[in-house]
């Protein structure tokens, strides 16, 4: 015998226990920037190390009054901080973009067919078009002391992931958008990123994910108190 359709009251109390649940849904895991900021304080500390060493060796060759200096050490060590200062950049970029696509499929979750369009349907980067699809259906609007040091971010990224950091091959533009950010330094032909830097975009991504977790929760508690049997 064929079963009946599912009753009303029961769809409404299995979509009111799926909406609780979502809320605890974190699109960012609790613990993943913490970690990161030790991984950073890691590499940065083994880098101090080495050229700490090198910068002695130098020093000591001064010293004994040699002619010809071998700082071939110090050139490796300055290769060491330069690739691991941009490999932080690019991959708290990438977190970010992953956190805010898991961030708009939560919200999805909520609305169900009441989107209009997807994030994906929108044109430009991913986080700005993310950004919008947040906003609108959400109903917020992310301050803009919050978002400035994600352009930021996202600016630094743009010059290292496609430019190799050379600043010969950006744009005059991308050069004074560079150069007003703290922390981020042109040197000749090289873009300079200080650790200093890196520990702000730590918190900047940290932030804005908090404020997209929990406007989304915000949404999630008005369709819940919104639905036929709320109390």
């Amino acid at each position: 015998m064929p079963l009946g359709p599912v009753p009303d009251y029961l769809k409404l109390a299995m979509r009111q226990h799926f909406l609780a649940g979502l809320k605890n849904s974190h699109s960012l895991e609790t613990y993943e920037l913490d970690l990161f900021r030790w991984f950073k304080t890691e590499t940065e500390g083994t880098w101090a190390l080495m050229d700490g060493e090198e910068q002695r060796y130098v020093q000591q060759q001064v010293a004994l009054g040699s002619e010809d200096i071998n700082d071939s050490g110090i050139l490796a060590t300055d290769y060491y901080r330069k690739r691991m200062r941009s490999s932080h950049v690019i991959f708290l970029a990438s977190l970010l973009e992953g956190a805010m696509k898991r961030e708009c499929d939560r919200l999805s979750h909520v609305l169900g067919e009441q989107a209009i369009f997807k994030p994906s349907d929108l044109k430009g980067d991913p986080w700005s078009a993310r950004r919008i699809f947040l906003e609108r259906y959400a109903g917020f609007e992310i301050p803009a002391d919050l978002w400035r040091p994600i352009k930021d971010l996202l600016a630094v990224r743009n010059a290292l992931v496609h430019h190799s950091g050379d600043v010969l091959l950006l744009t005059q533009e991308q050069v004074s958008a560079l150069g007003k950010i703290h922390g981020v330094y042109l040197s000749g032909s090289e873009v300079v990123i200080d650790e200093t830097y890196v520990d702000r975009a730590i918190d900047s991504v940290r932030d804005i994910m908090e404020l997209l977790h929990s406007e989304t929760n915000a949404l999630i508690d008005r369709t819940v108190s919104q639905s036929p049997d709320a109390t």
